[in-house]
Parts: C-alpha cells; sequence; structure tokens
C-alpha cells in the first residue's frame, strides 16, 4: 500500500488547479490506502469525498502528510465511532501541510534548486570548458561533457526530493494523528544550515575559479587590477552574508550593490565594462 502511495505521490501536481490547488492529485495517492480500508463502496466514495479539499504543500514533502492522514483513515475504518478522528484530520491536515510547506521551500526551492546550476558549472569546469564564462575561451567541448553538469545537478536534486517522498510517508503513517508528526524526522534547521553553506562554498569556488582564468587570460595584467577583479566579486558574496546573518533580505544587499556601483562608476568614472574584460 505505501509503496502504491509513493509511486501515485510523483502525480501530486499534476492535477493542480487554482481553485484548490494540490486536492486531485492527493486523493490519488491516497487512494490504494482508502480502497484498503474502506472495502465498502459508499464509505470510499465518502472518504474520497473529504479530501477533495483545498490542500497544498511543498510536493516533494507531502509524503509526510500523506502517511500521516492514511494512519487516520485506518483508524478511523476501525473505529465503532469513527467521528472523533474524522473531526480532528482537517486541522492536523493543514497543520502538515503547512510546516512541510515551509521547510520543503527552504531546503528545495532555496537551496537545492539552485546548488543543481552551481554543479553544472563545476562539472564542466572540471572538464576543460569554460565558454559559459567568456566568449573568448570556448574551446570546443564534447557532448558527453555538456550533458554530464545539467545531468549530475538532476541526480543530486532528485536524490534529496525521492529519499524524502518515501522517508516522508514512512514516518507518516508511524506517528500518524498529531499535528506535529515526523516534525523530527530531521534536524531541519541544521540541514538548512547545512545545506546553505555548502552553497557559499560552491559559490566560492566558482568566483575563485573564474578570477584564476582571468588572471590567466589577461597575463599581461597588474597586480592592483586582478585584486580588484577579485576583491568585488569577493565582497558581493561576503555582503549577502553578513546581511543574512543580520536578519536582512537578498534586496537589502542588492540594494545595497546598486548604490556603491553608482557611486564607482558614476562618480568615480570607472568604466564598467573594461574593469573586467
Amino acid at each position: 500500500m505505501l509503496f502504491s502511495m509513493f509511486l501515485r505521490s510523483f502525480f501530486i501536481q499534476a492535477g493542480w488547479n487554482y481553485e484548490r490547488f494540490q486536492n486531485l492529485g492527493f486523493a490519488f495517492s491516497l487512494e490504494p490506502a482508502l480502497k484498503k480500508f474502506y472495502p465498502d463502496r459508499e464509505k470510499f466514495k465518502a472518504a474520497m469525498l473529504r479530501h477533495l479539499h483545498i490542500f497544498n504543500t511543498q510536493p516533494y514533502m507531502a509524503g509526510f502528510v500523506l502517511g500521516n492522514i492514511a494512519r487516520m483513515e485506518e483508524r478511523a475504518a476501525a473505529a465503532p465511532s469513527p467521528e472523533a478522528e474524522l473531526k480532528n484530520m482537517p486541522g492536523v491536515k493543514q497543520a502538515l501541510a503547512s510546516s512541510f510547506a515551509s521547510i520543503g521551500d527552504r531546503i528545495f526551492w532555496g537551496r537545492l534548486k539552485p546548488m543543481t546550476a552551481q554543479i553544472c558549472l563545476l562539472v564542466w569546469a572540471a572538464g576543460g570548458f569554460y565558454g559559459w564564462l567568456f566568449t573568448g575561451m570556448n574551446a570546443p567541448a564534447s557532448a558527453a561533457l555538456l550533458l554530464a553538469g545539467p545531468l549530475l545537478g538532476i541526480v543530486f536534486y532528485s536524490a534529496f526530493s525521492v529519499y524524502w517522498r518515501w522517508v516522508g510517508l514512512k514516518a507518516g503513517y508511524a506517528c500518524g494523528g498529531a499535528a506535529n508528526c515526523a516534525l523530527d524526522a530531521s534536524n531541519w534547521p541544521r540541514l538548512i544550515k547545512l545545506l546553505s553553506t555548502a552553497g557559499f562554498a560552491m559559490s566560492l569556488a566558482i568566483a575563485v575559479m573564474a578570477f584564476s582564468l582571468l588572471a590567466g587570460f589577461n597575463s599581461g595584467a597588474t597586480v592592483q587590477g586582478m585584486a580588484l577583479k577579485a576583491g568585488l566579486a569577493i565582497s558581493v558574496l561576503v555582503l549577502h552574508r553578513v546581511s543574512r546573518a543580520l536578519g536582512r533580505s537578498v534586496f537589502f544587499a542588492a540594494g545595497l550593490v546598486l548604490a556603491v556601483s553608482l557611486l564607482v562608476f558614476s562618480v568615480f568614472k570607472v568604466e564598467a565594462f573594461k574593469l573586467y574584460l
């Protein structure tokens, strides 16, 4: 039953709609459990209709909610008087959907998705393809290398999503019935911080590599000029981390960079395009 629900969970967004969001996908994923718990056709139809109300969460974390609700439906089906279980179900479902949406968005949209592009660029650089950095260094690259970059990023991202789909489903089913069910399945703040550090390290590696290539490409440039080029990019990365540490948004950091850029390019008459070419 759980494996069937796991496979169906990959289609939870297939019936996405503006009226009730992921309700069709959620009901479709839950159907194997409901068929097992409610052999009576009328009770099965009533159970399916219960889960066609509005539902929305981070799709890769939906397993936590699915497992929880499956367990609650199992208890309701076995209870002589299921009213209490059914009464609590919408509140538990909504609470978990909101909690795991917040966690999942920060992990997948905020960290892992940008890291797929970083992995792609690092793979290309390791294979000797730098055309994505400088058109003047656009050396021929094999099709295998060009495909390897994005494919490795996709595999990295997919491994996380498949893992949490399955782990979430099992964890939710094991502790079903509580509004905080499986929220302790991982140390979420530590995981988010670890992914943030890894993403920053990859950004720094790409920046250092880019300016190392620039140094080789412009071997006749002065040390001061190269230091200025490297310093500007590293300063932007450091500014981003400091802004986040102080509770400021990325828009604050971007605004500060824009203000300093206007000062440098308009007041000090630095020619922006010649600075890095």
